[in-house]
């Protein structure tokens, strides 16, 4: 999914042309929601429609998971207000955004508090396996080491 139905280029170059808009989810639906990190998350500072899509997921209790630049993404949503957190950001970077609550920044490679999941952006393997655990998905979590 995406916010339009226009190609997201990746930051290795990998393109993924959506299939359906969020406006087009319906969230009481969704059981889990992936937010990749990129190198630059700038360009969806602005985007209320996505802030609001994210709080609502939230809120309706979805597993959530975030690394590296995204756990930003729940942060201006409002969904880390009391939430812990770790994300791939230095505390200059976190203080000039603004939006990070730093009393619930943990300097961790991945913080899980009820069904959010946050991680920096080096440690997507024990990412993709605590999803994979948080998910109850069957696997053997060793292959990837």
């Amino acid at each position: 999914m995406g916010l339009s139905g226009d190609p997201v280029v990746g930051e290795a170059g990998l393109k993924c042309i959506p299939t359906k808009t969020i406006d087009q989810i319906n969230v009481d639906e969704l059981n889990c929601l992936i937010l990749p990190g990129c190198d630059d998350i700038g360009h969806l500072k602005e985007e209320a429609q996505l802030f609001k899509f994210i709080g609502q997921v939230v809120e309706r209790n979805a597993m959530v998971a975030a690394i590296s630049s995204a756990p930003f993404l729940l942060a201006k949503a409002g969904s880390l207000k009391s939430q812990r957190y770790t994300v791939g950001f230095t505390k200059e970077q976190r203080d000039f955004i603004g939006v990070f609550n730093e009393t619930n920044y943990i300097d961790a490679p991945l913080v899980k508090e009820g069904r959010i999941l946050t991680a920096k952006g080096p440690y997507f393997i024990d990412f993709g396996i605590q999803l994979g655990k948080m998910l109850e998905l069957d696997f053997d979590s060793n292959w990837y080491r």
